[in-house]
């Protein structure tokens, strides 16, 4: 039952965005009684809450494999291989996305963009340690400091708001480019 009301509530929330979700629309397209929607969720923001949680959730896990594959490919490849997956899991969970960047009410829910930066910061240090070993521990966390910011606001772009006339894989080559000269001192010389 939950699952059935999670998935109306992600059909009416791309179809309408947050403001237009309401717990009667989404009662109505899981065809289940309004009564039976508050028996597991209390309000909408506790129906939008869970639906957050399970797309980080899923997220998290592609990001997870796409990272520990991206370890033993070569520098460029690798930062390649975990943006375009980012971009692929952000794309899949479009509608709640877009709701919990654009239209939640400020502070209303946790963001689904702090969990995926936590992650991918921790295993941007690893790649960093490994490609430039020499570079001093201020300046590799300045540099990671700020590829977490291109990551996540060029792949919430390609994700959310595709460029006309540029493909995605154009863009997420950019990005990969971009990354690997900002992250490591000499990337002709990364691995």
């Amino acid at each position: 039952m939950i699952d059935r009301i999670l998935g109306a509530a992600a059909q009416v929330l791309a179809e309408r965005g947050y403001a237009g979700l309401s717990t009667n629309q989404v009662a109505a397209r899981a065809g289940v009684s309004v009564g039976s929607l508050y028996r597991y969720f209390g309000d909408k923001n506790e129906l939008i809450e869970l639906l957050r949680a399970r797309s980080s959730e899923d997220v998290l896990t592609q990001l997870t494999g796409a990272l520990t594959a991206a370890v033993a490919m070569p520098a460029r490849e690798g930062v390649r291989h975990v943006l375009a997956t980012l971009v692929a899991a952000l794309k899949r969970h479009r509608a709640v996305t877009a709701a919990m960047i654009d239209e939640s009410p400020l502070g209303a829910h946790a963001n689904i963009l702090p969990e995926v930066e936590r992650q991918l910061a921790q295993v941007t240090r690893i790649f960093v340690a490994v490609h430039a070993p020499d570079l001093p521990a201020a300046e590799a966390e300045a540099r990671i400091h700020l590829a977490m910011g291109v990551t996540l606001n060029a792949c919430l772009r390609i994700a959310l708001q595709p460029s006309p006339g540029i493909t995605e894989d154009r863009l997420i080559d950019l990005t990969a480019d971009l990354l690997v000269l900002g992250l490591l001192p000499d990337p002709l010389t990364a691995r």
